[in-house]
Formats: C-alpha cells, sequence, structure tokens
C-alpha cells in the first residue's frame, strides 16, 4: 500500500515537471518565434470563421420615404418665404442616416434654380446632373449607377421646370435637331394622354432609365430607392410631383 502511495506520488510529479516545462516553452518561445495565440482568441476566431479581427464598418441607410418626407417640408417651407418676399429660410439639419447625399437630381439645364434651398438642404447634400430635357442617356446612367453603389442615395428626382425654354420649338426652325428628335415620343405621349408635355417627358425619362438599367431597376424593388418625376414652378417655387400613386406607400409594393 506504501508503495503504491509513493508511485503515484512520483508518477504526479514527473506529470506536472512535462506539463510546467510545456507552458514556460509556450510563455518563453526560442528567440526569433512569435508566441502562439491564446487558445481564448483561437476559439473565438474559429467560431466566427475568419483569422482577423472583425472591422466596424456601419453603412448609412436613410429610408426613401424618410428623405422625400425632408424635401416636402423643405419645398413648402421655401414656398412660404417666397410668397411672403422672404429670404429662403435655412435648410434643417440633414436627415439621420443619411450617406454623402440626400438625393440625386436629374434636372434641365435650362432651370436657372438654387435647388439646396427650394429642397430644404444643403447643395453638398444633393447630386445635380444638369442636361437638356432633362435626357437620360448611357453617360448619365452609369454615374447614377457608379454614384448609388458608393453612396447609396435613396431619392433620384427627374426634375423638370415650368416655362422650359427647352421644350419650345426651336425658334431658330429648319431641320428638327437633336432635342426636337427626342421630344418627338414626349409629344405623342403628351396627346395620347392629354398631359403636360413637362409630365410626358418626366414619365418617359424616368420608364427608360429604370428599364435600361438593372442596378437601378433592382434597388427601386427593394425599396432602397425612389425614382420621382417632378416639375418645380419657376416662380413660386412649388413642387408638382407626377409619380403613380403607387408610389407614395410608405412601403414600395411588390411588382
Amino acid at each position: 500500500m506504501v508503495l503504491s502511495s509513493r508511485t503515484a506520488v512520483l508518477a504526479l510529479a514527473s506529470l506536472l515537471a512535462v506539463t510546467g516545462g510545456a507552458i514556460v516553452a509556450q510563455e518563453h518561445p526560442p528567440a526569433g518565434q512569435a508566441p502562439p495565440r491564446p487558445h481564448l482568441e483561437t476559439a473565438a476566431e474559429h467560431k466566427r470563421g475568419a483569422r482577423t479581427a472583425p472591422t466596424h464598418a456601419p453603412q448609412p441607410e436613410l429610408p426613401p420615404m424618410v428623405a422625400w418626407l425632408h424635401l416636402e417640408q423643405g419645398n413648402r417651407a421655401a414656398q412660404q418665404a417666397i410668397a411672403a418676399r422672404q429670404a429662403l429660410p435655412k435648410p434643417a439639419d440633414r436627415p439621420a442616416g443619411a450617406g454623402r447625399y440626400v438625393c440625386a437630381v436629374l434636372v434641365c439645364a435650362d432651370a436657372d434654380l438654387d435647388l439646396g434651398p427650394l429642397l430644404g438642404l444643403q447643395r453638398r447634400d444633393i447630386l445635380v446632373i444638369a442636361v437638356p430635357g432633362p435626357f437620360a442617356d448611357p453617360a448619365i446612367q452609369a454615374l447614377l449607377e457608379r454614384t448609388f453603389a458608393a453612396e447609396r442615395f435613396p431619392l433620384l428626382l427627374v426634375l423638370g421646370h415650368t416655362h422650359c425654354r427647352t421644350l419650345a420649338p426651336n425658334p431658330a426652325g429648319g431641320a428638327p435637331d437633336a432635342i426636337e428628335q427626342r421630344l418627338e415620343r414626349a409629344r405623342a405621349e403628351s396627346k395620347r394622354r392629354q398631359w403636360s408635355l413637362t409630365r410626358s417627358l418626366l414619365l418617359l425619362q424616368r420608364e427608360q432609365l429604370l428599364a435600361a438599367s438593372d442596378p437601378l431597376r433592382a434597388a427601386v424593388a427593394s425599396d432602397q430607392l425612389r425614382v420621382l418625376p417632378a416639375e418645380l414652378d419657376d416662380r413660386t417655387g412649388a413642387l408638382t410631383w407626377h409619380h403613380q400613386p403607387i408610389d407614395a406607400l410608405p412601403l414600395a409594393p411588390v411588382k
């Protein structure tokens, strides 16, 4: 019985010696060799399936409806100031969750308007693309796709304006120029639906832009983006929206 106890003590001492040596080897590795990572860190990495620690990179997200309401409130304040012959009010704080841009605006180049205060935003919060009409072309489509992928703006306004000289007949006359050719379909649609030429043009440009762009169309389908045609009155500053009724729902419908 005594011999058995002495043997057990010797075996335990040998085990402690071996274990202690292994611990010392881990804490003090040979020169030039990096110490191994603690067991808990390795287990955590194994659990999350990554060899590097996760980084916190929040992505801004502003719902389109919230951005739209912000624009409408800002525009109402601008209308009231214009009616009272006062200076346009200072824009309110940008809505929470906005990235670099609160909205993008495809606007007719003939519109001599200060869009920031009229939309209740700082100018730097708007991506302004000014072209005749406004007519969308492949380069504009590419710019919108690139910017949306990088910045996630929630609204795109296709913006016309009253008293637009671009939509008037060419005063020089002669053969139809590029603008006249682009207006032919809008004039036919205006006559067929009994709409104004501006409304017809804006709706056509929206349809053509979404039909040609898979990324923008997918963003609209998932309600990450709303593309809204609108007309701005040069004199009163009032916005008239030409969207379909379903586009004004709090959540975009499944199409």
